[in-house]
C-alpha cells in the first residue's frame, strides 16, 4: 500500500489505499499526470530487501492490541508457519 508523509508540526506516515490513488490519479490535469509520469520514469523506485519478523514478534503484536480473540491468533500462527515466506 502507498504512503504519503505530512510535514507539519509533528511528521505522521499515513497508509493510501491504491483505490484511493487511482483516484487522485483521475483528478490530475493531463499536465500533472504527465509530469507524474515523467518523474516515474526518471526517478527509480527504491526498493528494500524483504526483512521478515518472527512469527512470535507479529503474535505478539496482535496479542498485544487485545483487539483478537484465541482462536484468531491460534489461526494466524498456523497460517504463518505453513506461509511460503517461513517454509523456506
Amino acid at each position: 500500500m502507498p504512503r504519503i508523509t505530512l510535514k507539519e508540526t509533528i511528521t505522521k506516515e499515513i497508509d493510501i489505499p491504491m483505490e484511493a490513488l487511482y483516484d487522485l490519479i483521475d483528478n490530475l490535469s493531463r499536465e500533472e499526470r504527465e509530469d507524474v509520469l515523467n518523474r516515474l520514469k526518471k526517478e527509480s523506485v527504491k526498493l528494500q530487501a524483504f526483512k521478515k519478523d518472527k512469527i512470535e514478534s507479529i503474535l505478539s503484536d496482535f496479542e498485544s492490541t487485545n483487539l483478537y480473540e484465541d482462536d484468531f491468533l491460534k489461526d494466524l500462527q498456523d497460517g504463518l508457519q505453513k506461509s511460503s515466506t517461513y517454509t523456506r
